[in-house]
């Protein structure tokens, strides 16, 4: 492994080049070279408002934690913004190295983990929206909580943002916030009841590209048809990352004519320049591959920073080689699943167009920890508990690779959620590939608002039904109407025609298990002591079981992470 050098990347638009006249002897070493980004870092005039929302915001949420209401995270934003609605502007404007965004369907989570890790190492200290959402208000939060009551942030400013930005609010928030760079992860069919068709989420992203400074730097998954793409309408400097033809000991690479036959979720099937059909000489998972247009010749850009090897270490462990421009090496991802070693490569790439030397790089993912649900271990009872978010197919078909690659038979939980998070449209689930999981199941449990939709889908898959535990939220009706109808017979019977009842049917009766706590303790008691429960839920599925595991000590508050 060679020691990184400055270096200028000139490959179409794609455009690195590090600063030298910028070296400054009080930045840390790692980072001597690491400019601010032009017009930040500047301290406003001092703000009434921007105080009083400060003061308001943090007021409201330490409020609501004192009454047990939650993190009291998201109540700030919103208070925040109702006394200063541009409180949001004022307080980036402060950041002295700008803000990072990224968006993408999947790993927007893991991808920012990882990048704060890398630059928390390079010797920078970074803010990141884990305590608010990944909406406006959610960013409004996080500034606010590292503001002073007199409107400026701590430290002066002197930090980076790496902020997490749901894909169809990113318009609205490059408009408050001017970012230094702007990472896309991929884009899949998600939510269809909230965001429509992927078009409709790439007409988002368009605009808000249009609105960009050409200082801006896109960070692009040059395997995503639709990501890479978004380079055409941009003026800027444009990195792309990827993975080359490659050995892989996880699974082996679908190639010609198998890459088109076999059926997949697949979401970008058409040239978006003359709406020709794709090829794909070799794809790794859903659209993710290596493409071209059979009509005019539009064709997967060549990243600058690709993985060329794979191999898989462990369930939690795998090695990848990375190959840029100036550096080769390698670097252990201490996270399950084949779709983190994206998440890991935009990271790198979005490192290397900060001029980030390569030690902080190697030094940040591979000490990086899981993040919330995001192959999250928990203990519990002696058993180990792993959570593993799984909000659209393509992402639930990843996990469920990652789980059934091989012989070992599992214990899962799934939880299938329909609340306005999840999306309402629980139709996806018949694109899931359950069929993965049959003869690998050593228990199995099925919770949720749709529970009884999954076990449906799991029993069309070939898993029977007294192979799970299904547990609904609540009965049915007419469960409910059966059991009053019961109560009223038991206490209408004679004692003595109870007791030939018992003496004629010792059978115990029949015992009805609802909702995630119970769902969780029937899941953790089949599961054998010394082994691994994984649980596999939709978005609000995941934060009720991380809520009753905090209720029993078991996992900390989400809203209890600290900056990197």
């Amino acid at each position: 492994m060679r020691k990184q050098k400055s270096f200028q990347f000139f490959s179409g638009k794609a455009r690195l080049q590090r600063d030298e006249s910028s070296s400054n002897s009080t930045s840390p070493p790692a980072l001597q070279r690491f400019k601010p980004t032009q017009g930040q870092g500047k301290k406003p005039p001092l703000s009434l408002r921007a105080a009083l929302a400060v003061i308001g915001g943090r007021a409201a949420g330490a409020l609501s934690r004192r009454l047990h209401f939650g993190g009291g995270t998201s109540i700030v934003g919103v208070i925040a913004q109702r006394l200063y609605p541009e409180i949001v502007p004022y307080l980036a404007r402060q950041l002295h190295y700008g803000s990072i965004l990224i968006t993408g369907t999947n790993g927007k989570t893991t991808t920012s983990s990882f990048m704060a890790a890398i630059i928390n190492d390079a010797g920078l200290r970074v803010w990141r929206n884990r305590e608010g959402s990944n909406l406006l208000r959610g960013i409004a939060s996080s500034l606010v909580i590292r503001s002073q009551p007199n409107g400026r942030l701590r430290r002066s400013g002197r930090a980076i943002a790496v902020l997490e930005i749901d894909e169809a609010v990113l318009p609205t928030i490059v408009q408050h916030i001017p970012p230094r760079i702007i990472i896309f992860t991929n884009l899949f069919r998600d939510q269809l009841d909230r965001y429509g068709e992927v078009d409709s989420v790439l007409a988002h992203w368009q605009r808000a590209i249009a609105a960009l400074s050409p200082d801006t730097t896109l960070v692009l998954n040059a395997d995503d048809p639709a990501t890479a793409n978004l380079a055409r309408s941009f003026a800027g400097n444009v990195v792309y990352y990827g993975i080359d033809t490659l050995h892989s000991t996880i699974h082996e690479p679908e190639r010609g004519a198998q890459a088109q036959e076999r059926h997949q979720t697949i979401d970008a099937r058409t040239c978006p320049a003359c709406g020709g059909d794709f090829v794909y000489d070799l794809r790794f998972y859903s659209h993710m591959g290596h493409y071209h247009c059979s009509t005019c010749g539009l064709q997967r850009p060549q990243p600058q920073v690709q993985a060329t090897q794979v191999q898989e270490l462990g369930f939690d462990r795998t090695r990848i080689h990375i190959s840029t421009p100036t550096t080769e090496g390698e670097i252990v991802i201490p996270l399950p699943g084949f779709y983190n070693i994206y998440n890991a490569l935009a990271a790198i790439a979005a490192a290397q167009a900060l001029a980030i030397h390569w030690e902080p790089i190697v030094t940040g993912i591979e000490q990086s920890k899981p993040a919330f649900g995001r192959g999250e271990r928990i203990q519990a009872e002696g058993r180990t508990i792993r959570l593993l978010l799984a909000k659209n197919p393509t992402g639930f078909n990843e996990v469920l690779r990652t789980l059934f690659t091989e012989t070992t038979a599992r214990n899962i939980l799934f939880i299938l959620n329909d609340h306005i998070a999840d999306g309402q449209d629980i139709s996806w689930i018949w694109d899931v590939d359950f069929e993965r999981a049959v003869g690998h199941l050593n228990t199995l449990a099925v919770a949720g608002t749709r529970a009884r939709d999954l076990a449906l889908r799991l029993k069309y898959a070939g898993i029977e039904l007294d192979e799970k535990d299904i547990i609904p939220p609540a009965p049915l009706r007419a469960a409910r109407r059966e059991d009053a109808s019961t109560r009223a017979a038991r206490k209408n019977a004679s004692a003595r025609a109870r007791l030939s009842l018992v003496e004629t049917q010792p059978q115990q009766p029949l015992v009805r298990k609802f909702g995630i706590k119970q769902a969780l303790e029937s899941a953790l008691e089949q599961t054998p002591i010394g082994e691994t429960l994984f649980i596999v839920p939709t978005y609000t599925g995941l934060l009720e079981v991380h809520r009753e595991l905090e209720q029993r000590g078991l996992a900390p508050y989400y809203w209890e992470g600290r900056d990197a």
